[in-house]
C-alpha cells in the first residue's frame, strides 16, 4: 500500500475533480491518495464524485479552511 498526495489549495472545480481522476488512474488497489483543498464546496463535490465511482473516501477538516479528502483505491 502506498499513500499520495494532491495539493489543490487555490484551483476551483472542476479542476481539482479532474486531477483527482488522473491520479486515481494510476494507483493500485489499496493505495490511498490524500487530496488537501481550501475550498468546502470542491472537498463535498470531490467526496461525493469518487463515491460514486467506488472508493472509499473520508473528509476532515485539517485546520481552518482547509480539507483532506482521504480516498482508498479498492
Amino acid at each position: 500500500m502506498a499513500v499520495y498526495r494532491l495539493d489543490t489549495c487555490g484551483e476551483m472545480c472542476p479542476i481539482p475533480i479532474v486531477r483527482t481522476k488522473v491520479k486515481l488512474k494510476e494507483l493500485k488497489p489499496g493505495d490511498m491518495l490524500i487530496v488537501t483543498s481550501d475550498h468546502s464546496c470542491t472537498s463535498q463535490s470531490l467526496a461525493e464524485t469518487v463515491q460514486k465511482m467506488g472508493y472509499r473516501v473520508e473528509v476532515m477538516g485539517v485546520s481552518h479552511g482547509i480539507w483532506e479528502v482521504i480516498i482508498e483505491k479498492v
